[in-house]
């Protein structure tokens, strides 16, 4: 099988691997769809504090060709869709419910999406693998990583403005179904803790993703990115307004109206735009990640005199990928709108190169030798 291997910033490099052979517990997957991600390009550019360079990429979706010793649920030919991580279950991250922050979280990852195929380690076939509904694309389903990251920040948002603590936890997949209906009720209930307006700052495909959630969720919602075609398809995709950042001053009611924001570009600037945003007695959600040891000076008298909530979201937990993977089956998520193009893997370089240049929001990289269309 062949791999691409991230070397170092900027340069990837190709190996041939022998087929993998599963350990107990494990399942061996032939990726059907890998998707790029805004991670993936951070760590292209310049690396990671979390990742190490290797293999390369983790949305994907795909199906079984081995199973393990112990793995009853899969099958070879069944195809299914995960995300790269799961909880250890043990550590006191997550005895305390905070799977999320799980101090084992990065051990062993499933990673080396851009590849023919991919090892699901023991703990995510048990915790955060499912079957792929026939329904829904494998690209589609490859949307199950950056959905659950998208989930999880509405719950930190749903969390702090009830002033709650604690997280739930859920049993292994196979153990808990979650139809839509009980997805619905749960919503429902959650409804009062969520804001009538939120400010989205960063019109890339997680701004896009958290429009479609506050869409969904009946909550309305502005834009604010850079871009005319980002802006046009933020507003085709429900936007209330989308506003391009650094622009005219933003009108003050509708700036008393934001109660809650998302950060979602990843800047010092789009930090501090978040916090100019929100309303008094808001929150803000700073959900992209800056590099490494980077401050962010921030406006003490808004956060202390206007009680502003500043909170951060990271990563999810399996109640949160169960629940992104209800929204995808139902058909919650525009994933057409949201790929830019559909590759041959052989040219995942040309992928970020397109990244780079801000042409096109997401590429699905495909087998090469299959059709270069919508699988």
């Amino acid at each position: 099988m062949r791999q691409a291997i991230l070397e170092a910033p900027r340069r990837l490099g190709w190996r041939e691997l022998a087929p993998a052979q599963p350990q107990p517990g494990e399942v061996i997957v032939a990726v059907r769809v890998a998707l790029t991600c805004g991670t993936d390009l951070k760590t292209y550019r310049r690396g990671h504090p979390k990742l190490a360079f290797g293999p390369f990429g983790h949305e994907a979706s795909g199906d079984v060709i081995a199973v393990g010793e112990g793995v009853t649920a899969y099958a070879p030919g069944d195809p299914v869709m995960w995300v790269q991580t799961a909880p250890c279950e043990r550590c006191e991250c997550c005895r305390a419910g905070y799977e999320n922050l799980c101090r084992h979280l990065t051990d062993d990852m499933a990673l080396g999406a851009y590849a023919d195929a991919i090892r699901l380690p023991r703990h995510v076939v048990r915790r955060n693998l499912f079957p792929k509904p026939v329904e829904l694309s494998y690209i589609e389903a490859a949307f199950l990583e950056p959905f659950s990251c998208v989930v999880h920040g509405w719950r930190i948002l749903s969390r702090t403005r009830a002033g709650t603590q604690g997280r739930r936890t859920t049993p292994a997949a196979s153990e808990a179904p979650s139809p839509w209906e009980e997805h619905t009720v749960r919503e429902e209930a959650r409804r009062a803790d969520l804001p009538a307006h939120v400010a989205i700052v960063g019109a890339g495909t997680i701004g896009l993703l958290h429009l479609t959630y506050a869409r969904r969720a009946g909550v309305a919602a502005t834009v604010f990115g850079r871009g005319s075609e980002r802006l046009a398809l933020a507003e085709r995709l429900g936007a209330n307004a989308a506003v391009e950042l650094g622009g005219a001053e933003v009108p003050e009611p509708l700036r008393a109206s934001c109660t809650a924001v998302f950060e979602c570009a990843g800047t010092v600037e789009a930090w501090q735009t978040a916090l100019s945003l929100a309303a008094p007695g808001g929150c803000v959600v700073f959900f992209s990640g800056l590099p490494e040891d980077t401050r962010v000076p921030l406006d003490a008298g808004r956060i202390h005199y206007e009680e502003i909530a500043c909170v951060g979201s990271f990563h999810f937990t399996p109640d949160d990928v169960r629940e992104a993977r209800t929204w995808l089956v139902a058909g919650a998520v525009p994933a057409r709108e949201l790929i830019s193009g559909v590759l041959p893997l052989s040219a995942l370089e040309d992928a970020f190169a397109n990244l780079e240049a801000r042409r096109g929001y997401k590429y699905a990289l495909v087998p090469d030798g299959a059709p270069a269309e919508w699988v």
